[in-house]
């Protein structure tokens, strides 16, 4: 029996209330929604099983409500035809829906009993992964799915919680990798850096039921890979600052752990320095794909160098709509209210790239620069662009590049340690159009 419109919700608190009235709750209400079975988390779920040797295990559940579910229940769980299948979702969706075989599955009940005082029953389903992947070759095109169907020859069942339609996704190989490879960058001041030791997350993306072993290794190559796509200037960990284990073991239940690496940070000149530590092989299932390499990032920041008496010059400034900011020298002044800004009343502007040069009077080993933005919300401008150094204003080395995010706060940037006395910011790309501006800008080093 199937219910598709259940009493309001209004008349059916009325009812709760009026439970000790004179009203015979028998007759005010239907005997066929005093108790009603529905799927919980009805409808479509997409699944994805893990290729091991074992049963994969997906539970559901069937809820009894109604205005007295005080009572005994029963309920089938079938499997739907691949003729039912077909008439009810591949013919009106226009997808080829194929019905798992039987050698792919099996349910651990196909008939549930409810006592008044049960609620909901749980039904298990084990899907066997390596049956289910080899089905799939055969039509790959397909769609291979387990549709699950409750009905009931004594009880009303809510039509539109009534199936649970499992869409096989892939199988997969379990994986161990990382549990986080963003680069995090751990910042620290020249002569004052800690000693370190950083525990990294790692794990199987599955319930672990195995014991695993995974080797270790450093991949100092995936730094030039790391740079080339980023625009940093990562440098390798020196030998001797560092420990790394070379192996990690998850023994069975233990799905997620950790790996201890020890850092010797206060022996670091200032700089930008990477060590990727990558997950070579593993005593059985896969790497994964993704998170193979945790890239252990961190920049010893050099002293801010003292901007007295330094100078700027620029290839566009804003000299009369922007005043009294606009001017290169508005970025040395050390007062987030004034700004550079590229030219946009008082002449033509030259367009991208722009060019700031800065005369710091004397020589220096140049690590870290640092640009701040336009103090408001909607002229934060500046988006990307390279640093350069020179000795002689005439012949110039690109020694790194920065990507700005619209933020108010000071964004350091890492380059390659270079001696000189100028250094250039050249912004090619904005966020708003040919404009750009920067509040501030700071160099760190010797």
């Amino acid at each position: 029996m199937k219910i598709k419109n259940i009493w309001l919700a209004g008349g059916l608190l009325l009812l709760a209330a009026c439970n000790e009235s004179e009203y015979d709750l028998e007759n005010l209400v239907p005997a066929e929604y005093h108790k009603i079975l529905y799927v919980n988390n009805s409808g479509k779920q997409e699944l994805t099983l893990f290729d091991t040797e074992e049963d994969n295990t997906y539970s559901f559940s069937v809820f009894k409500a109604g205005s007295d579910p005080y009572q005994t229940a029963s309920v089938d769980v079938n499997v739907l035809s691949q003729e039912e299948v077909d008439n009810e979702y591949s013919q009106l969706e226009g997808v080829s829906y194929k019905v798992l075989s039987t050698d792919c599955y099996s349910l651990g009940t196909t008939h549930l009993d409810f006592s008044v005082d049960d609620r909901y029953k749980l039904v298990d389903i084990a899907l066997k992964p390596q049956q289910v992947k080899a089905l799939m070759a055969t039509d790959p095109e397909s769609v291979w799915v387990l549709p699950l169907h409750v009905t009931s020859e004594s009880d009303s069942i809510n039509a539109n919680k009534d199936e649970l339609f499992l869409q096989i996704m892939d199988v997969i190989m379990p994986a161990l990798g990382f549990t986080s490879t963003s680069v995090t960058v751990d910042q620290y001041n020249y002569g004052s850096a800690p000693d370190l030791n950083k525990n990294i997350g790692i794990g199987l993306d599955t319930d672990n039921k195995w014991d695993i072993t995974g080797q270790l290794v450093v991949d100092e190559a995936y730094i030039a890979e790391y740079n080339e796509e980023n625009g940093t200037v990562y440098q390798m960990l020196p030998e001797g600052t560092y420990t790394v284990p070379e192996s990690v073991t998850l023994a069975a239940g233990i799905t997620n752990s950790s790996i201890s690496v020890a850092v010797s940070a206060s022996a670091l000149e200032p700089g930008g320095y990477m060590l990727p530590i990558r997950i070579e092989s593993v005593s059985q299932f896969s790497i994964s794909s993704s998170n193979a390499v945790y890239p252990l990032a961190i920049r010893i920041m050099a002293p801010e160098l003292d901007r007295t008496g330094w100078t700027a010059e620029a290839n566009t400034e804003e000299l009369v709509g922007e005043l009294p900011s606009g001017k290169a020298d508005c970025a040395l002044d050390g007062d987030l209210g004034t700004y550079w800004h590229s030219m946009w009343n008082s002449g033509v502007n030259p367009g991208m790239p722009y060019e700031i040069i800065v005369d710091t009077k004397s020589e220096h080993t140049f690590s870290q620069f640092a640009l701040v933005q336009r103090q408001h919300d909607s002229y934060m401008d500046t988006a990307y662009g390279k640093f350069y150094v020179s000795s002689d204003k005439e012949e110039w080395t690109e020694v790194g590049s920065f990507s700005m995010q619209q933020v108010m706060t000071a964004q350091t940037f890492g380059v390659i340690p270079t001696e000189g006395r100028y250094f250039k910011v050249v912004i090619e790309a904005s966020y708003r159009g040919n404009n750009a501006s920067l509040s501030e800008i700071y160099a760190y080093g010797f």
